[in-house]
This record gives C-alpha cells, structure tokens and sequence, in this order.
C-alpha cells in the first residue's frame, strides 16, 4: 500500500514562512556598534536611518538638519565649521556611550584662528583656557544636551555693546583689537 502524502496545512505554510522570515531579517540586520552620546540618544534615539544613508554611513546633510545653526555658519563661510562640512563623523566620533564629549575641545589647545575670529592684542590678556570669559551660557546658542561655544551674535558685538547704531559689524574699520580709542595704540594717552 502506497502512503499518500498530504499537502501541509496553511496553519504550518504560514509558520514555516514566519521563521524563514525572522531568519532572514536577523541575519540581515545591522547591530548598533554601541550605544549613543546622551545628546543624540535623545533625537534621533534608535533610528538609525536619520543619521545613517547606510550601515556604518554617516551624510553630514542629516547632522545638519538637526544641527542648523551650524549649517547656517557653513553657509556663511564663518566660523570653526566654515570649512568642514565633508563629514562630522571624522571630528564627532558616535557609538561610544552615554558620557562621552563629543565635542572634545581642550582650550588649551584650541587655535582660536581657526573660527576666523583671530585674538590679538587686548585680547590675549583674556584668559583663553576659561572659554566662558566670552562664551557664557547668556551668549551662545541654547543647546537641549550638552554645550554650545556658537556665539548668538558673532563678531565683537558677541561680546562688546556698540555705541554706534547700524555699524555694529564694521568695528574694525575704525578700531583695532589693541584698543578701542580711534587712532591710538595700546599705551598711548
């Protein structure tokens, strides 16, 4: 006698298919190589496809969307970014948890020539390690995690309130970074 073979029931089509599925997503996906910043683990948090265009792929225009005041720097040639919008990736390194400083300024070895805002002459008096001397929280851009060096208003007026109405950004056409007499060098009365 002949066994006849049956057809297997949808019930066990659908099972076999839902772990043929699983399989193949599991195998599929991209783990997180670990876990991220306190400040991204906010936004984007787990999503990976609002930084990423690909695994392992970071596209400076998605840290720029969230990102815009410095995308708004870059635009206007100003600043420390004014030059490096190829890929935030390479500076600001993600995956290595919660606590880790993605910024990683040392003042003491920061060249502050590089934001296009040279210090000179009276300026150097400043004590550059302490970065809150001109960037206090009252003069930069607020940040929702972490700390933000952008002033709000760029240039002098960042620091300095000008007595001339409708000329705040052209102080250096008549000063200088010596002093703030017009025409007089640092020392000379």
């Amino acid at each position: 006698m002949k066994k006849r073979r049956t057809a297997p029931s949808p019930a066990a089509l659908g099972l076999i298919l839902a772990v043929a599925l699983a399989a193949a997503a599991a195998s599929s996906a991209v783990q997180m190589p670990g876990p991220l910043s306190a400040s991204h683990a906010v936004k984007p948090g787990a999503e990976c496809a609002a930084c990423h265009a690909a695994a392992g792929k970071i596209e400076p225009a998605k840290c720029l969307t969230c990102h815009s005041e410095i995308a708004s720097r870059i635009a206007a040639h100003q600043g420390f970014h004014r030059d490096k919008a190829g890929d935030c990736g390479t500076c600001h390194a993600e995956h290595q948890g919660r606590d880790v400083d993605l910024t990683h300024l040392d003042p003491a070895d920061f060249d502050h020539s590089e934001t296009g805002a040279d210090l000179e002459g009276a300026h150097l008096k400043i004590d550059i390690r302490s970065c809150d001397t001109c960037h206090a929280k009252d003069r930069v851009l607020p940040r929702q995690t972490g700390r933000s060096y952008l002033l709000k208003v760029p240039g002098c007026a960042g620091c300095h309130d000008s007595p001339h109405p409708g000329r705040e950004e052209q102080c250096l056409a008549c000063h200088n970074q010596d002093s703030w007499s017009v025409g007089r060098a640092r020392g000379e009365r």
